[in-house]
Parts: structure tokens; C-alpha cells; sequence
């Protein structure tokens, strides 16, 4: 677990310092601009190993800060974490300005987490925050959920690249295993940026050992800079997949006086560029494939350069079986085809089906995934070519119904757990995913054991998933709902506060009943239909009572707990003590509690014996308790 933790720690920073620096070994002054989008959504108070999540992002932040002052502009924009249920609770902590590492952490410090995850919005601001029409913007979005506020993270990826001159979001996926990403992903991929996912050890290791390659790359010497000239004179560029290929309509042309330095112009390929005289580095990146070119424009000339991207296409639809229809959700990953001397495979690009993909011309392996369920093939892309792959994932669909009683209605709040059909050595099913009945699981094609669990009551059941076929689940829970109301006497109001313990009706051998649940009267209960000790209490004075539930019905049940209250007044603070008023075998009165004086106390009805003290004085009075009546006694050392 620790080491989970500390690779976790890794990650966080590691991408922090990447994505600040654009993945370089250094950077000239500080003209890149940064916002980093902090969770602040009430799950931040999640724990990964005992800590919460929250204070783990404050730590990684304040470790990384130091090395990025003079490195990067940076801003910091908070979600979720001033009020509950806010979709509009996004502020900008620090504006976008040089780093000093210790008022940063001064105001970031303060974030508490509360509210909801208003991921798209939060986004939208740190864009135009950063004046990502503009100039060159990237955003480091911190998360440790989906959006929650009815926004499309990928419809605004998309539409912020379209605007943006060089705009990137990289996202880190933080403790989100048990979630569909995809959403995340397609911020990240639709912009160019990065996804990576911090759930398990061999992704962490994964998402490290990406990021660490692209730190350790060597920052190229520059290449000496082009002599200034007067007037500027057009440039026009093809970039084409490969050398037979016509150009391609949209792709997008960056302008450098020379490898590693900024850009001076840019636009679609296939425009005029306007550009002083002079030796120029292009490039240009369509997908994942990229290109570059030396071109040297001179006035009053035909200025033309081709950029070969020796790259092809690929199209991949997942199907649950052969000859199904696509699985429109399936999302699609394409890594090389070999791994790393450290055994993980580079992810190349990811994206939906809804994708075709440009790639460097190479063999990959192409893993499609919706759900639990995956599926790999190798493919070969060759320059210039489309190449259209089908991948069967070999999957059915799950829809789990879980109803209170035989022939009743799905219960709203049922959880299902879906685990591995066999038991492990230590006789534990292996969970395999979990969600609530409004879920459709997709799984691969095989046995699972389903169940379905309302408050207390489980139901269960053996299934068997078929490719390409829809399995739909009745599990019956036989649960019965309780609805406790505690008085002070017969015929009297209810109490506002008491606590509810629940227990099995018979006792054990020790004389005690087995407790199977708790809460407060505003709690409805929800438990396998049967008999139950139910036992009320409120301080001192408590009563309980046997109750039978029936599956799919609400039972209400009144307690009496045979209580009334007890004001004593005195003219200052007297501690009192109170003691039953009969004595024992040996004179003595068993004490009951103890109070000071200044507010009402409940009381179990019957007689009692007060003592009051007060800097060394003592007062005593007999006073009698009268159940669902207010007793009043003045006690004065």
C-alpha cells in the first residue's frame, strides 16, 4: 500500500513538472502559461492508503512549486470547495504570474473539500483565463471525479482546439478505477494532451514511465536564427501521409525560426503563411503522426515546402461478436507493438471509435474496452493507406433489477456487485465491478455470482454472460422498510432526537443480542424481512420493543421510552448528581448521572435523589419524574 502511494506521489508530481515545462529538459524564462484545476468536490475527502486524497494533491503540489518559479507562468483554479451542491463553485485562486511557491501554498492551502465537479466549466475558465485564442495555453486538471453539473468535457475539448492556437489539457485520473474515463480521456486526447490514470500499480507504473521519457528527452541545440528582412512574402506548404498522397485539407502548420524556438506564424497547410525572408523549421502534427521540414523562403520567389508525415490511417470498430453491430461506446487504445526495457508498451493515442486515427506507419497493438470487457489485435499501418480493423470483444450486457418483494418494483437506491463466479483460496469472490441498478454492465462472455443489495438485505445469483446477448437479472432482496418514531410517553409527541440501535431478537449465549444496525429517527431502515429487537434511546432513559417486517412494506413503530424532563434551577452553575431514591442492601443510592444546572435533562420516570454542590456547600432534594411531563425543583448549596 505504501508503495501505491509513493508511485502515486511520483506521478502527480512528475506530471506537474512535465506539463509545466511542455515536457522538456528546460525552458527559456518563463513564457509558457499553466493553470492547474485542483478538485475540490466533497470525494476529495476520499482516502488512498489512510490519507486523504486531498492532502496528498496539497503535498505533491508544494513539492513541485520550488522548481517551477522562473520556469512557467502558472494559475490555479479550484472546483467544488466552497459550497455543496453548487455547480457554479469555481474560483480562480491565483491568477496565471510567476510562481512563488510559498503564496501559492499559502491560498491552496485553505481549499476544504464540499461540493459538486463542475469539471467543463472549470476548464472553460482556465482557457480563456490563459487566452488560449491567443497565445500558447495548457491546463492541468486534477481529478478525482466525472463531471457532475450536465456538461460534455469532450464536446468543449473539442471545441477549445478548434479555437485555441496551441491549447492542451492533461488530465490525471485520480483513484477513479471503479468509473468510466472515457469523458476524461477525450479531454485530454481531443486536445492533444495526456490521460493518465492513477488506480492501480501496473498503471501507475505505466503513466511514469510515459511521462519520465518525455522529460529525459535532450532539449536539441538551437539552430542559428534567420536574418531579419524588411517585408514579409508568402510561403504555401503541403503536408501529405506519405509521398504519393495528395496534401491534407486541414492540417496545421507551425512556423519556427529554428527547432525548439517559438513560433513566429501558422495555419492550415494549405494557406499562404506570411513570413519575412529567411530559414525556417516547420512542423505540423495531424493525430499522433508528426513531420517536419527545413524551408528557406526568399523575396519575390514561389515559396513551397511538403511535409511527409509518413503516416497512415486507421479505423477500428469493437463489436460484441462477429457480425454484431458496433459498440458505440467502446473506447479505443493504440500502443506499440513491443514494449519498453521495463515491460509496458507506449501508448501512442486513444480515443473513441467515432475516431479514425493518423499514425506513424509502424505495427501496433490496438485494444479496444467498454466496461470490464477488452480485446486486442495487431495491426500493421503502412504510409498513406487506411487500414479498417474489427476488434470482437467477446462481450454480453448486464441489467441487474433488484426488487423489495417477489412481483414489486425495482428499488431506487440498490447497489449490485458483479464478482468472479468461483471463490479465491480464502474462500473471497474477486469484485469485478459495481454500480447501481441503473447500470448496464458490459462483461466478458462467462459465469459471474451477481448480488444486489438493499440497506441490509442482499440478494444473490449464479449468471452466465453470452457474446453479444443482453442478460436481464430479477434478484428479489425480500426487504421490508422500519420507520422508528420514539415518545417520552403514551399519547405524547414525538421526540426530535433519540438514536435507534436494531438488533436480532434472540440472545446469545453471553445474554447479549447481536446488533445489526443503527441510526436516528430520520433514518428508514431497510432490512431482511423478519423479526428484529428494535431499542430506543435518548441519554439516560431508553426502551425497546419487538417488531416484523414484511418484504416490500414499511412498518412504523412507536417506542415509548417512558421519560420525562428534569429542570433544576439554582442561582449560579451547581454541579448535581443524581441518585435513585432507594437505597441498597448496604445504604447506599445508586448513582444515575450528573449535570450542571442551566439546561433541562431527560429522566427516566420514577423518584430520584438530588445533590448539588457548589464551592464546597451541598444541597440535597427528593424529586419525583412524571413520564411526558416537565419537572421543575430549585437547588441552592
Amino acid at each position: 500500500m505504501l508503495d501505491r502511494l509513493s508511485a502515486l506521489l511520483r506521478l502527480l508530481t512528475i506530471a506537474l513538472v512535465v506539463f509545466a515545462t511542455g515536457g522538456q529538459a528546460s525552458v527559456q524564462a518563463a513564457d509558457e502559461n499553466v493553470m492547474l484545476v485542483l478538485d475540490g468536490s466533497g470525494s476529495m475527502w476520499g482516502r488512498v492508503d489512510g490519507e486523504p486524497k486531498i492532502a496528498i494533491a496539497k503535498r505533491v503540489v508544494s513539492q513541485v512549486l520550488g522548481d517551477l518559479a522562473g520556469k512557467v507562468n502558472m494559475g490555479v483554479i479550484a472546483y467544488g470547495h466552497r459550497s455543496k451542491g453548487d455547480c457554479k463553485d469555481i474560483q480562480t485562486l491565483i491568477p496565471v504570474g510567476p510562481v512563488n511557491a510559498e503564496d501559492y501554498m499559502s491560498v491552496i492551502g485553505k481549499v476544504q473539500p464540499k461540493g459538486k465537479t463542475p469539471i467543463t466549466d472549470a476548464v472553460r475558465r482556465g482557457a480563456d483565463e490563459l487566452k488560449y485564442r491567443e497565445e500558447k495555453a495548457t491546463i492541468i486538471l486534477v481529478s478525482d471525479g466525472l463531471e457532475t453539473c450536465e456538461a460534455d468535457p469532450c464536446a468543449l475539448a473539442r471545441e477549445l482546439e478548434g479555437q485555441g492556437i496551441d491549447f492542451t489539457v492533461h488530465v490525471v485520473g485520480f483513484d477513479l478505477r471503479k468509473q468510466d474515463t472515457t469523458s476524461l480521456q477525450c479531454l485530454a486526447e481531443e486536445t492533444g494532451g495526456k490521460y493518465l490514470p492513477a488506480d492501480s500499480a501496473s498503471e501507475l507504473g505505466s503513466a511514469i514511465g510515459e511521462v519520465v521519457a518525455e522529460v529525459k528527452e535532450p532539449t536539441p541545440e538551437p539552430a542559428p536564427k534567420p536574418a531579419a528582412a524588411k517585408n514579409p512574402t508568402t510561403l504555401k506548404v503541403d503536408v501529405q501521409l506519405s509521398e504519393d498522397q495528395p496534401p491534407l485539407p486541414r492540417a496545421y502548420v507551425r512556423v519556427r525560426p529554428a527547432k525548439g524556438e517559438k513560433e513566429v506564424a501558422g495555419g492550415a497547410a494549405r494557406n499562404q503563411l506570411k513570413v519575412k525572408p529567411g530559414t525556417y523549421y516547420l512542423t505540423s502534427k495531424v493525430g499522433a503522426a508528426s513531420g517536419s521540414v527545413e524551408a528557406t523562403v526568399e523575396e519575390n520567389a514561389k515559396n513551397e515546402a511538403k511535409i511527409i508525415l509518413n503516416a497512415g490511417q486507421l479505423k477500428v470498430t469493437a463489436v460484441p461478436n462477429e457480425g454484431a453491430e458496433p459498440l458505440t461506446k467502446a473506447y479505443i487504445y493504440i500502443e506499440d507493438l513491443k514494449p519498453d526495457a521495463n515491460g509496458k508498451r507506449r501508448r501512442v493515442t486513444a480515443g473513441n471509435q467515432r475516431n479514425t486515427f493518423t499514425v506513424p506507419a509502424a505495427t501496433y497493438r490496438v485494444i479496444a474496452k467498454l466496461g470490464k470487457a477488452a480485446a486486442s489485435e495487431t495491426v500493421d499501418i503502412k504510409p498513406g493507406k487506411r487500414t479498417d480493423l474489427t476488434i470482437i470483444l467477446g462481450s454480453g450486457t448486464l441489467k441487474v433489477n433488484v426488487l423489495a418483494a417477489e412481483g414489486g418494483k425495482p428499488v431506487s437506491n440498490a447497489y449490485v456487485r458483479v464478482y468472479e463466479s468461483e471463490p479465491q483460496v480464502d474462500g473471497k469472490r474477486r469484485q469485478v465491478t459495481a454500480g447501481n441498478q441503473r447500470n448496464t454492465f458490459t462483461l466478458p462472455a462467462g459465469r459471474y455470482f451477481v448480488t444486489g443489495t438493499v440497506g441490509k438485505a442482499v440478494a444473490s445469483k449464479q449468471i452466465e454472460i453470452s457474446s453479444g446477448k443482453r442478460l436481464e437479472q430479477t434478484l428479489v432482496a425480500a426487504v421490508g422498510g422500519l420507520k422508528v418514531s420514539v415518545v417520552p410517553a403514551e399519547g405524547a409527541k414525538p421526540l426530535k432526537t433519540a438514536s435507534i440501535y436494531i438488533f436480532v431478537t434472540d440472545k446469545g449465549l453471553d445474554g447479549k443480542r447481536k446488533r445489526i444496525t443503527s441510526g436516528n429517527m430520520r433514518n428508514t431502515f431497510k432490512l431482511p424481512a423478519g423479526k428484529y429487537y428494535v431499542e430506543a434511546r435518548s441519554g439516560l432513559p431508553r426502551s425497546g420493543s419487538e417488531v416484523e417486517l414484511g418484504a416490500g412494506k414499511l412498518s412504523e413503530l412507536t417506542i415509548n421510552i417512558n421519560a420525562g424532563s428534569l429542570n433544576v434551577q439554582s442561582q449560579a452553575k451547581v454541579h448535581v448528581t443524581v441518585f435513585e431514591a432507594e437505597k441498597d442492601l448496604e445504604g447506599k443510592r445508586a448513582r444515575i448521572n450528573a449535570f450542571h444546572t442551566g439546561r433541562p435533562v431527560l429522566l427516566p420516570a420514577g423518584k430520584y435523589v438530588l445533590v448539588g454542590k457548589l464551592k464546597g456547600k451541598r444541597a440535597e432534594a427528593e424529586v419525583e419524574i412524571t413520564a411526558g411531563k416537565m419537572t421543575e425543583i430549585k437547588l441552592d448549596p
